[in-house]
């Protein structure tokens, strides 16, 4: 463990626990950590695919974890400005969270092939895309796709400290040749945090999002009667404001 490592485990423990918890609160903020992940997961494969890092010194894991860390935080406060965009991006993370977590459950991935992986978590990450695409039924996509990718970068987060294999199940089953020492195998442990945090954190997360929605709901209701009935109230003065103002013209002398 090195200083590249701690920062890494902390950063996914902290960005999970917000994205569980209140990824839903505010929409600009769902939206940078679905990009800052996104953008980090790019870099990562990209590092693994293209560069030595079979055993990388603390200065070259120092330096990229600062190289992802800043393009995800400018690639989320590029898609905060394009929000539109941005709420696809949401659904995306959150289908593509919810399909690792499922081939978690497997020593073997629940797929053996690895073109069939591919296939199965391109599957879930287009369809939840296309879902939070869909205006009507955004604020429970956003749900269930805040609280997948919160549950799943917990999980990592807390294995850089754990180390029970989830970190090498991410590199397996992207297709990445592992180490016979460093193999992924679903043990106790790994059911112990699958468990904890994808199953009942996940429902702690749903539950806790879906009732500040109600609440948030509820509230928007309740301003827009008081809006209603304050029209309603001007628009009877103006009424009677207009009847008065006939009748003087009608009855120019007569008193009041």
């Amino acid at each position: 463990m090195d200083g590249a490592s701690y920062l890494t485990g902390i950063t996914l423990i902290i960005t999970g626990l917000v994205n569980l918890i209140r990824g839903n609160k505010y929409k600009w903020l769902s939206i940078f950590l679905a990009s800052f992940h996104g953008i980090c997961v790019i870099l990562m494969l990209f590092i693994l695919k293209y560069q030595n890092v079979i055993n990388p010194s603390s200065t070259v894991r120092f330096v990229y974890f600062i190289v992802s860390a800043g393009a995800g935080i400018a690639a989320g406060v590029f898609f905060v400005l394009l929000w539109p965009t941005g709420k696809i991006l949401v659904g995306t993370l959150g289908g593509f969270s919810l399909a690792m977590i499922l081939l978690s459950t497997r020593t073997d991935g629940l797929i053996f092939d690895q073109i069939w992986r591919w296939i199965f978590i391109g599957f879930f990450s287009i369809s939840m895309s296309i879902l939070a695409g869909l205006q009507k039924i955004y604020p429970y996509i956003a749900i269930i796709s805040t609280v997948s990718s919160g549950c799943y970068g917990l999980m990592l987060g807390v294995d850089v400290f754990a180390r029970t294999g989830l970190l090498a199940s991410f590199k397996t089953f992207w297709g990445f040749t592992q180490p016979d020492d460093y193999r992924y195998v679903v043990d106790t442990h790994v059911i112990i945090i699958l468990l904890s945090i994808g199953v009942l954190g996940g429902l702690f997360g749903i539950a806790i999002q879906l009732l500040e929605l109600w609440i948030r709901q509820k509230n928007d209701r309740s301003k827009v009667e008081v809006d209603d009935d304050k029209e309603t109230q001007d628009s009877i003065k103006l009424k009677s404001f207009r009847k008065k103002l006939t009748e003087k013209v009608h009855n120019p002398f007569k008193r009041n």
